[in-house]
């Protein structure tokens, strides 16, 4: 593997901030950005997305579920279950229920807002529902997916604008069980809230994106939870910022992290986008250990060959030296602007 490249900040303001306990997702406007730095930030995109192990069975490749909601437009971005391709270099074989999918052309019947007494949520009547409470949501896609997330106490994060630029979010790992086609389903995943400044007109369009995002979930034999979430900009002057928690344990949260991985090419494309199969993050003392085994490209039933710089693989992971499996796990890395020329810049080796 390639030499580690170190990403740190210099010269402007980064900040998480562990809160501890489940956010408070009947708050529309989280008070953590209710200050000047944050510009009073709204809630502008609801994301929920996990792995889906059906019969929970983790030695089989998991589905992912991702849906993405604009709740200032009132409209869904996109939303579905993917089955990811066979190898890390792979495009999606495809989604599940590709017809009965809610789409960006499906409309939102019950925009965001109170449903109930204490309850927010957003629906499109037959396709999905979507209950937000204090610790937990429900969800439901058609008449195949119903899924219950609940938070996982002691690891909410507040991201003050430190991943995307003009964004501040809420990070909430959670564990999702339920049913998909009749079996018993679980899986590790998030829900998110993404805030963006009050005076930005252009909402998220207005946010740069150049990044590679490494997200990881997992619980391990001995039952302890524990979580990565990595932003390592990719344009100068983007930041850069990770964060660990394990149960028992206090939350690290730096901005003086180093990334070993090695890129290749992506075979279906020809602009130089480029993904690494294996990666390992060193910071504070920890070393984290990616292996990726699916790829994708994009949450749709075709994948977004169009969408340049863009890779995203799924794979298990460790922290430590010495190797183990997850009772439950969850992977997601994502990178953006992930073009040979650029990666080469920044240090990186490209290999075929």
């Amino acid at each position: 593997m390639s030499e580690p490249v170190k990403f740190s900040n210099k010269g402007y303001h980064v900040l998480y901030e562990e809160n501890g306990p489940v956010n408070n997702l009947i708050e529309k406007t989280p008070v953590q950005y209710d200050n000047a730095f944050d510009d009073h930030a709204r809630v502008v995109l609801l994301d929920h997305y996990c792995t889906l192990f059906p019969n929970a069975n983790t030695a089989e490749k998991p589905y992912i579920y991702f849906r993405h909601t604009d709740v200032v437009k009132n409209k869904y971005r996109f939303g579905n279950i993917v089955d990811l391709g066979d190898g890390p270099l792979d495009v999606q074989k495809g989604v599940l229920h590709p017809d009965e999918s809610a789409t960006s052309e499906t409309p939102i019947d019950v925009p965001y807002g109170w449903i109930a007494d204490g309850v927010l949520g957003f629906e499109s009547k037959g396709k999905v529902s979507a209950r937000y409470y204090k610790d937990h949501i429900t969800i439901k896609e058609g008449d195949y997916l119903e899924l219950t997330a609940y938070a996982w106490d002691g690891f909410t994060v507040y991201d003050h604008q430190s991943t995307y630029e003009n964004c501040s979010c809420v990070f909430q790992p959670s564990t999702y069980v339920g049913m998909l086609d009749g079996k018993p389903v679980i899986g590790l995943g998030s829900y998110d809230r993404l805030c963006m400044k009050q005076h930005i007109a252009e909402g998220f369009g207005a946010v740069p994106l150049a990044y590679i995002a490494i997200s990881l979930m997992g619980i391990r034999k001995d039952g302890r939870r524990e979580f990565c979430n990595a932003s390592l900009g990719l344009s100068e002057g983007a930041r850069s910022i990770v964060a660990y928690k394990i149960d028992g344990e206090e939350m690290i949260i730096t901005d003086e992290v180093s990334l070993e991985a090695d890129w290749m090419h992506l075979p279906y494309v020809d602009d130089g986008t480029c993904v690494f199969q294996n990666a390992i993050l060193r910071f504070n003392g920890k070393e984290i250990h990616f292996e990726g085994k699916w790829g994708t490209k994009g949450f749709l039933k075709k994948p977004r060959i169009e969408r340049h710089g863009q890779s995203q693989i799924f794979g298990t992971w460790y922290e430590g030296s010495e190797p183990y499996e997850h009772r439950l796990y969850y992977t997601f890395v994502e990178n953006m602007e992930a073009y040979d020329k650029n990666l080469k810049r920044f240090g990186f080796d490209v290999i075929d």
